[in-house]
């Protein structure tokens, strides 16, 4: 799918969103607590504004090039692997899980560690489809439950500090232990 392709899929379905150039991949990256990545490359990323917090929906194409193609999915740094997905399945499954983003269907929990910085630890997305074999409520409620226990001896001991942030479409929550 072309960055026209997807823009007209967002028209269609009544969806605001901002286009940004970003001079840097790596810089982008590094920005959000990941290793630097080797490409430097510019590219377009298409945000889809969340009113509700800061975690909005941001499709990445894989380059800045006049007709770049759609490249991934984002949603608050979680990363869906939508370049793996067959070309002629793309537009659905893009439109699928914007719509289930925004319906709130979706949680992410999204782990960092402190240490010099924000580094990636972890992350995890959890679907609230209660009539549907998707539905992952219960994992993440077990997660979010382990999450909030008072921290171990062990992490005591070892003085790291992890940043957990967790959020759906209208809720976030940060935890720091």
């Amino acid at each position: 799918m072309k960055l026209t392709d997807v823009k007209m899929l967002l028209d269609d379905n009544g969806y605001t969103y901002k286009q940004t150039a970003i001079p840097s991949r790596a810089e982008f990256y590094r920005q959000k607590g990941f290793n630097p990545s080797i490409d430097t490359g510019a590219f377009f990323l298409l945000s889809i504004p969340n009113p509700n917090h800061e975690k909005d929906i941001q499709i990445i194409f894989n380059d800045a090039t006049e007709h770049p193609d759609f490249y991934d999915l984002e949603f608050g740094g979680y990363w869906y692997e939508l370049f793996d997905c067959e070309e002629k399945y793309v537009a659905q499954e893009l439109l699928t899980e914007i719509q289930r983003i925004i319906s709130g269907s979706t949680y992410v929990i999204f782990a960092c560690i402190i240490k010099k910085g924000m580094h990636w630890k972890w992350d995890g997305l959890y679907y609230d489809l209660p009539d549907d074999e998707m539905n992952s409520m219960d994992a993440f409620r077990n997660t979010v439950s382990e999450i909030k226990s008072p921290k171990s001896w062990w992490k005591k001991l070892s003085g790291k500090t992890d940043v957990y942030e967790i959020f759906n479409w209208t809720n976030y929550e940060k935890i720091v232990k």
